[in-house]
């Protein structure tokens, strides 16, 4: 009996600890798209702008640099959440 409650502990614990683990991704998810948003308006503001054809291609480079740098953070993002959960279960399974 003593066992089944403390496996039902250990269980909640790691629940809780992924639980926190998806919110923090979900709030740099967030802010990502914030982001990605934000630099989508300036980026049609900056290319109506443009008055010649290499400014627009500059500033479209530029942009889609920056789109990039955006996606590589949602990568990073992905990888560190999968780190962090993969841990959590593996150290669950440890303490069993």
């Amino acid at each position: 009996m003593m066992e089944a409650r403390e496996m039902g502990r250990l269980y909640t614990k790691v629940i809780n600890n992924v639980a926190g683990a998806i919110v923090d991704y979900n709030l740099k998810s967030m802010k990502l798209s914030s982001a990605s948003a934000l630099s989508s308006f300036e980026y049609v503001s900056r290319l109506t702008g443009s008055r010649t054809a290499p400014e627009m291609i500059e500033c479209s480079g530029a942009h889609c640099r920056n789109q990039l740098n955006v996606l590589g953070g949602y990568a990073d993002d992905l990888v560190d959440l999968a780190s962090k959960t993969r841990k959590m279960w593996q150290d669950r399974s440890m303490a069993s």
